[in-house]
């Protein structure tokens, strides 16, 4: 997602991409229960984190998701080492990606009409290089 610019100062990479930790984790649970670890290595694959997610910002998130009812938790003590606290998707969770999955669309379809309109004002910022 990196592009060149000539004003150094362009703050279009300035993304706050904490806002997708939150649908990243819901979706990354859907599938099973997970520990932090398996949810933090699995984020970057989704393409809202640049190289590795930031552990505080994942485990407030859990947190707060957990006292919201989005998942629940708790520790296995089964396997060698210290115990892992495993993180499940509740059916709150699941409902709650659901209505993600509407607010993404609207944002989606927002922003390709926004892009459209850029698009016509200076149609070389298209064929600039991305």
């Amino acid at each position: 997602m990196s592009h060149r610019h000539r004003n150094h100062n362009c703050s279009c990479q300035d993304e706050r991409r904490q806002r997708w930790v939150e649908p990243s984790i819901l979706y990354t649970l859907w599938s099973g229960p997970k520990h932090g670890y398996e949810i933090m290595s699995t984020l970057p694959e989704l393409g809202f984190v640049r190289g590795s997610a930031d552990p505080g910002a994942v485990y407030r998130t859990l947190r707060t998701m957990e006292e919201n009812n989005l998942v629940r938790s708790e520790w296995d003590t089964s396997g060698a080492g210290p115990a892992k606290r495993v993180y499940a998707l509740s059916e709150e969770g699941r409902a709650h990606l659901i209505c993600w999955l509407d607010a993404l669309k609207e944002r989606r379809d927002a922003l390709d009409a926004f892009i459209r309109r850029i698009e016509r004002l200076q149609p070389q910022a298209v064929e600039r290089d991305t």
